[in-house]
């Protein structure tokens, strides 16, 4: 798999972090790279990457030098999600509490955004759930 030299921003803290890891650990340390716990398909993976990332401002952030990945790559990174325990990446990616899911669904929205909020609007309340356990209200 890829590796990836990034930078890790923290919002506490001015200088960021050099790091050098795999693409599954950057995956895992970029904030919002999936939406409400669903990986995103690789046309949207690839406006994530070819973004570059970003400081993250007042919240945490990473960034990098813009790339894109090709199909088998993105064929053996959903692999590596599929089928990895994130727990076994805490001690080297900010969100590895969570297991990805995938929802093929959505994959003709063109737009990393739109597809972002049409699977929120689905996922959300799941997601939420998940994190946080049932409402009390």
């Amino acid at each position: 798999m890829r590796t990836v030299r990034y930078k890790r921003h923290e919002y506490h803290w001015p200088y960021p972090q050099r790091r050098n890891a795999s693409l599954i650990v950057l995956v895992y340390d970029i904030p919002y790279f999936g939406a409400c716990g669903i990986f995103p398909p690789l046309h949207v993976c690839n406006q994530c990457f070819s973004s570059g990332g970003g400081d993250g401002g007042m919240s945490p952030g990473a960034s990098w030098e813009p790339f894109e990945i090709s199909a088998d790559e993105y064929a053996e990174l959903v692999e590596a999600v599929r089928t990895l325990d994130p727990s076994t990446l805490a001690d080297q990616a900010r969100y590895a509490r969570d297991k990805f899911a995938f929802d093929s669904t959505f994959d003709d929205i063109a737009d990393q955004f739109d597809w972002m909020e049409a699977v929120c609007d689905k996922h959300r309340e799941a997601f939420h759930r998940q994190l946080f356990g049932p409402r009390s209200d």
